[in-house]
C-alpha cells in the first residue's frame, strides 16, 4: 500500500517537536497540499516525556510558559482553566496533562486544516527507511508500506541512555538490572522493603524515586553520580527575572568557562544584594545560552562538560518545589542517600536470588562502599551519540552519510534552516531536523520554550524552500511552453 505524494511533506515523530511543527504547517500550507505524519505513539504528543501514567511526575516549568506556540506561551494554562483542571499559571502540574493538551491542540488543528482542504494523512507507523528517489524521498514504514514525499522533517526525539559499566562480569541483561529506565514493564515493582540503586541523580532519577514511593516502596533508595548533585528546586511562586539583570553581552569577547563562571557568581551576589537569588540570574542567561555555547572553542566546551556540566544541570534543570520537599523528607528520614562517586561493580549475592551486591567508589578517595539491592536502574539521561544509534532510520541515514555528529557526541549538526549537514558538511536538501539533538549546536534544546521556537523556524524554512521549488517549476513550465 502506498501513501504520501510527490509533493508531500512528511513529519517523522509525534512527540512534542513533531506535533508543534505539524501544527505550524497545518496553519500555513495551502489547500490541496499533502502532509503525512508518522509516529509510534497511538496519540500525538504522548511521547517519552509526557507519556507517563504517574500523576506525581510534574512538569518542571510553570504551566503559564508552556503553550506549544511561541506567540502564545500562555495557551496551556488557558486550556487547563477551560478543562477545569486545578492549578494556575505559576503552578507545576502533572506532565501527562501536557500530553492531553497536545492531543487537544492536535485534534483542533487537524480539523481546521482538513476543513481548509489540506490533505493530512495520520495513523501511519514509524519510519524504517528513508532514501533519495528520482524526485524527493522514498519512505518505508515499519510495517513495510512505501510512501513518497518532497520534503521530510525528522522529529525523532531522544536516543536511549548509554549504559555505564557494571565492572568485571556485570551484565545489564540480568534480571533486576535496567539499562533504560523507560523500557521497564508498566507494573514493575521491586520488593517493597528492598534497596534500589539509581545510577545518576538528575531529573530522571527524581522521576524514579517519586514513582517508586507512589507505588508503596518503603526500602532505601541510593543515587550515585560523579558529583552527587540533585536538581535544585524552583521557587514556590516561580517568577520571571527582573529586567535589567546583566545580559550575556557583558561576558565580553574573550569567553572562557572559568571567566564566565566568575561573572555568573558575581551576578548572583549582586542579585542577592537586591533581594533576588541565583534563579533570576540563571533565567536571564537562558535566551543567550545558545550564543554563549557557540562562542566557546571546542577545547572550552570539553572543559565545561568535564568540570561544570553537573553544576549547570542541577541549577538549570530544576524540579518542582513539591517534589523537592518529598525528596528532602526522604533524605531526612534516611530512606534516600545521594553518593558522590561511581558504580564500580555489580555481583549477584550468593544464596539470595534477586539480590545484588553493588560496589560504589567514592570520589574523595575513601574506601569503597558495598550495598545490597534488588534493582539497579540506569538514570544517567538520554544519549546524543549518533554513532551509537540503533534506531534503523537514524542508523541508515548515518551510514548513508546524510547525518553527521558533532565532535563531542552531543547530537547532530544542522544549518541555519535546520537541514542536517552530511558527512562532507553540506546541508541535505529537503531534509530537516527538530529535536533534542540540536543540543550539539544550541546546548539549550530539550525543553518546550526552545523546541517550540525551533519547530517554528524549521516550518518557516521548509515552507520557504517549498515556495521556491514551486516557483522554479512554474518558470520551467513557462519556458517549455514558450
Amino acid at each position: 500500500m502506498q501513501w504520501g505524494a510527490e509533493d508531500a511533506i512528511a513529519i517523522v515523530g509525534t512527540g512534542f517537536s513533531g506535533v508543534a511543527t505539524a501544527l505550524q504547517l497545518m496553519r500555513e500550507l495551502p489547500a490541496g497540499a499533502t502532509l503525512c505524519v508518522l509516529g509510534q505513539e497511538a496519540q500525538p504528543g504522548r511521547g517519552l516525556a509526557y507519556g507517563t501514567g504517574c500523576d506525581s511526575h510534574l512538569l518542571n516549568v510553570p504551566s503559564g510558559r508552556l503553550g506549544w506556540d511561541p506567540v502564545d506561551e500562555g495557551g496551556f494554562a488557558r486550556w487547563l482553566v477551560a478543562e477545569g483542571r486545578p492549578g494556575g499559571a505559576a503552578d507545576f502540574v502533572p506532565r501527562r496533562w501536557m500530553a492531553d493538551y497536545l492531543g487537544a491542540m492536535w485534534a483542533q488543528g487537524l480539523a481546521a486544516a482538513r476543513t481548509r482542504g489540506l490533505r493530512v494523512q495520520t495513523g501511519l507507523p514509524g519510519l524504517h527507511a528513508l532514501q533519495r528517489a528520482h524526485q524527493g524521498w522514498r519512505l518505508e514504514t515499519t510495517d513495510g508500506r512505501v510512501g513518497r514525499a518532497a520534503q521530510v522533517l525528522l522529529a525523532t526525539g531522544h536516543l536511549p541512555p548509554r549504559a555505564p559499566s557494571l565492572g568485571p562480569g556485570g551484565d545489564w541483561e540480568a534480571p533486576g538490572l535496567w539499562p533504560d529506565p523507560w523500557r521497564r514493564p508498566d507494573d514493575w515493582r521491586p520488593p517493597v522493603d528492598a534497596g534500589v540503586l539509581l545510577v545518576g541523580s538528575g531529573l530522571t532519577a527524581v522521576d524514579l524515586v517519586i514513582e517508586l514511593r507512589d507505588r508503596g516502596h518503603r526500602g532505601p533508595i541510593h543515587l550515585v553520580s560523579r558529583r552527587g548533585c540533585l536538581p535544585q528546586p524552583h521557587r514556590v511562586a516561580e517568577a520571571r527575572p527582573r529586567p535589567g539583570l546583566q545580559p550575556v553581552a557583558h561576558l565580553g569577547a574573550a569567553l572562557h568557562p572559568r571567566s564566565a563562571l566568575a561573572a555568573v557568581r558575581a551576578w548572583v551576589r549582586d542579585a542577592e544584594a537586591e533581594g533576588l537569588d541565583w534563579r533570576d540570574v540563571m533565567a536571564s542567561l537562558r535566551a543567550g545560552t545558545p550564543r554563549l555555547w557557540q562562542r566557546l572553542s571546542l577545547r572550552d566546551r570539553r572543559q565545561f562538560l568535564r568540570h561544570l556540566q553537573p553544576w549547570w544541570d542541577s541549577h538549570r534543570h530544576r524540579m518542582a518545589p513539591a517534589l523537592w520537599q518529598r525528596l528532602e523528607a526522604d533524605r531526612a528520614a534516611g530512606r534516600l542517600t545521594a553518593w558522590t562517586g561511581r558504580l564500580a561493580g555489580v555481583q549477584p549475592v550468593p544464596g539470595e536470588p534477586g539480590q545484588w551486591q553493588v560496589t560504589l567508589q567514592p570520589r574523595d578517595g575513601r574506601p569503597a562502599q558495598t550495598l545490597s539491592v534488588a534493582a539497579v536502574v540506569n538514570c544517567t539521561g538520554p544519549s546524543g551519540r549518533l554513532r551509537d544509534a540503533q534506531d534503523p532510520l537514524l542508523a541508515s541515514l548515518r551510514d548513508q552519510g546524510l547525518l553527521s555528529a558533532d565532535a563531542l557526541d552531543l547530537g547532530l549538526l544542522v544549518d541555519a534552516e535546520h537541514r542536517p549537514l552530511d558527512c562532507c558538511g553540506v546541508a541535505v536538501e529537503d531534509l530537516y531536523y527538530v529535536g533534542p539533538m540540536l543540543k550539539a549546536q544550541h546546548w539549550e534544546a530539550i525543553a518546550i520554550p526552545e523546541l517550540r521556537l525551533h519547530a517554528q523556524q524549521a516550518a518557516r524554512s521548509l515552507l520557504a524552500r517549498r515556495a521556491e521549488a514551486q516557483a522554479e517549476r512554474q518558470a520551467e513550465a513557462l519556458d517549455a511552453a514558450a
